[in-house]
């Protein structure tokens, strides 16, 4: 069962990974009526790496250190 509010974003990290994997990585959480529900790290994989087209780890890497060097230079 989905989060009705999120059912596309969670079909699409199921999609991509599997539901053991997004649960084991934090994607995705699950309740104590097993509803699967999308967690911060679910939505900023799709927000930041999903939807930028990364393919490879390097580049993922690469995607997240300037998110992270950007955000610190903000503050």
């Amino acid at each position: 069962m989905y989060d009705a509010e999120k059912k596309y974003t969670i079909s699409k990290l199921l999609a991509d990974f599997g539901k053991d994997e997004c649960l084991r990585c934090g994607l995705l959480a699950k309740d104590d009526n097993e509803t699967l529900s999308l967690t911060a790290i679910g939505m900023g994989y799709l927000l930041d790496i999903g939807a930028s087209e990364v393919e490879t780890l390097h580049e993922a890497y690469a995607a997240g250190f300037r998110q992270g060097y950007e955000q610190a230079n903000d503050e």
